[in-house]
């Protein structure tokens, strides 16, 4: 989808984050989709201060609204960045070689903490199987992260790690994002590493 990332939410609704994309380009999506299926799909664009209020702002858009429809409440600027953290649980086999539900249910629970703590601060976060969580979190920085990975440490007895990247487009982001987590993987002694274009 032109360098953005899809987020499945419940079965009929997804996130998308298309930084750099215009009007044109999301009307040819939608259009593509409703043409080769049979479904019929809305779609709302909105930009703002935090993955949050975007988020917010565009489910906004789409209320009471039927059929495919597209709903332009604001762009992002062709420029503007986008910064995405991916973020995994270390040494996670040591919380789930034992019971595999077990295990799911405390990955879930790191998963809830993150929602939650993350989301105080404007960021959206998305499992994406195993331990590894996606998070769009403009506005963010090192320090937010270590702390909520220092409250989670308390709360849960886990410890997480996060690559960010930054860049115009979601999927460089995420990226480079992929990169500052490996970095740290093979070795970094920094918990949270940040990667720009």
């Amino acid at each position: 989808m032109k360098k953005s990332i899809v987020f499945p939410m419940r079965y009929d609704n997804m996130i998308a984050i298309t930084n750099g994309l215009s009007e044109l380009d999301h009307r040819h999506i939608l259009d593509s989709i409703n043409l080769r299926y049979p479904v019929s799909v809305s779609m709302s664009v909105a930009s703002g201060r935090t993955p949050y209020d975007v988020e917010k702002y565009a489910t906004e858009l789409l209320n009471d609204i039927e059929g495919p429809v597209l709903r332009i409440g604001s762009l992002a600027k062709i420029g503007d960045t986008i910064q995405i953290a991916h973020m995994d649980i270390n040494n996670v086999t040591e919380h789930t070689n034992r019971n595999a539900y077990l295990s799911y249910d405390k990955i879930i629970s790191v998963y809830h903490e993150l929602i939650h703590e993350l989301g105080k601060k404007g960021a959206l976060v998305f499992y994406m199987g195993g331990d590894n969580f996606i998070a769009p979190c403009n506005g963010l920085n090192k320090k937010d992260f270590q702390r909520v990975f220092k409250s989670i440490k308390k709360k849960l007895d886990i410890s997480l790690k996060a690559g960010i990247g930054i860049h115009t487009s979601a999927e460089d982001a995420t990226r480079l994002a992929s990169i500052g987590l490996k970095e740290i993987r093979n070795g970094l002694k920094d918990n949270v590493i940040v990667r720009e274009k």
